[in-house]
């Protein structure tokens, strides 16, 4: 964000000297300023996930849909519509260390509580309309598993450099990173298609992204 470079820039102050900062701060305030405008959305790994079947859960053939803000803070965004179906996936990780009686939160959803656990993995739970979302844990994103959802890569690019801060005397060709570059390829809902190159949003406990190619139909 360029107002988040500026800010970082005036907050050196002027000098003639030549500084090595780190990078994390301006990062934190790069954070601060893409966050007011980046609309909200969720995306599963497409490979590492499990299955949840809620038993009491719409089925996928209804289309039925909850109505959730863009942002949290600033309702002015608008809405979206998250799909809500029998059968939703999860992280594989997020599933690891659920216990059956256990209530969790499906976010922009609602509280489920766990039933069975299979030993391939799979959950089975019944979503509970007067649930207390705050004190059931954790809070988990999560997708209906449907044929409208939208395949995504997400490509990550790590630092250039390994070290935070070089010194006086290093020589930056000493910790140069090899391995900058990873993709991920997740299943993201179907409003996801709806966005247009360069839109900046948030997939919710994944981070921020920036849209370099938006969807093309198959």
């Amino acid at each position: 964000d360029i107002e988040a470079l500026r800010s970082f820039m005036l907050s050196q102050g002027a000098s003639r000297r030549i500084v090595n900062m780190e990078w994390s701060k301006f990062w934190a305030l790069n954070k601060q300023q893409i966050d007011k405008y980046s609309a909200r959305y969720m995306a599963i790994d497409a490979s590492d996930n499990v299955k949840l079947t809620v038993s009491n859960g719409p089925e996928a053939e209804s289309h039925t849909y909850a109505s959730a803000d863009l942002h949290p803070k600033d309702a002015g965004m608008g809405k979206r519509l998250v799909r809500q179906a029998k059968t939703c996936l999860i992280e594989k990780v997020d599933a690891e260390g659920l216990a059956v009686g256990q209530n969790i939160v499906l976010m922009r959803w609602g509280v489920i509580t766990i039933t069975k656990i299979h030993d391939d993995g799979r959950l089975e739970g019944t979503y509970d309309p007067e649930g207390d979302i705050k004190a059931a844990k954790p809070k988990l994103s999560w997708l209906a598993d449907v044929a409208e959802n939208t395949p995504v890569v997400l490509t990550e690019f790590d630092n250039l450099i390994t070290k935070d801060k070089l010194d006086e005397g290093d020589d930056f060709k000493d910790f140069i990173n090899p391995n900058t570059l990873a993709e991920t390829k997740v299943i993201g809902d179907a409003a996801l298609r709806n966005l247009k190159e360069h839109d900046i949003i948030q997939l919710e406990r994944r981070g921020y992204v920036r849209v370099d190619r938006p969807y093309l139909s198959e």
